[in-house]
């Protein structure tokens, strides 16, 4: 009797597991068929790939194209935006629509005293000789941006989203930091370092 409530649950559990992958099988589309694909990207003119083979700028509008699943990848400036399993369904119309997105921002910085020298991840960026400095192209991610002024260093961690501005003002004087992007304050999670 014992075997038997130790083997149920165990055929159940195997049961359904089978049952999960012939469900991922039938979300595969079949090879061997022809249907159109629609592909548009936000912004256009980016580069489409499609199993390989370049499609050209987006948009792509109801081009023909072989059946299964694909791999569809798509590019601008060089850097791969979406990278993504692409099915192409036989007789159908397949469309995929998304939002391309630089993997870099630009930072704005702004210090007190207002000439020091600025450093991105403990590198010399430049100087805020009197005014904003910006830096552009910075990668997407976490960043410490820092400030060398009056004889005082303030460093602190801040957030680069793509495509985004993120504005720093350092205060070397009194200590203080503040970092949005976009007007939202993203101060909270920046860490004051030094």
């Amino acid at each position: 009797m014992n075997f038997f409530r130790l083997a149920l649950p165990a055929a159940l559990a195997l049961a359904l597991s089978i049952n999960a992958f012939a469900q991922d099988d039938d979300d595969l589309a079949p090879r061997g068929g022809t249907g159109t694909i629609t592909i548009i990207t936000d912004p256009p003119n980016s580069d489409v790939f499609l199993d390989g083979e370049d499609l050209g700028k987006s948009p792509i509008i109801k081009k023909s194209f072989r059946s299964g699943p694909l791999k569809l990848v798509i590019q601008d400036q060089g850097k791969e935006l979406i990278n993504t399993r692409f099915n192409v369904w036989p007789n159908k119309e397949n469309k995929y629509e998304g939002k391309t997105t630089m993997p870099s921002g630009t930072i704005k910085v702004t210090t007190n005293p207002d000439k020091c020298r600025v450093l991105l991840d403990g590198e010399m960026a430049d100087r805020t000789d009197g005014g904003e400095l910006t830096l552009n192209s910075v990668d997407a991610g976490d960043h410490t941006i820092g400030a060398d002024g009056c004889g005082k260093y303030l460093e602190i961690l801040i957030p680069v989203r793509g495509e985004q501005t993120t504005v720093v003002h350092l205060d070397v004087k009194t200590r203080k930091t503040t970092a949005k992007i976009d007007g939202e304050d993203v101060s909270e999670g920046a860490k004051k370092k030094r």
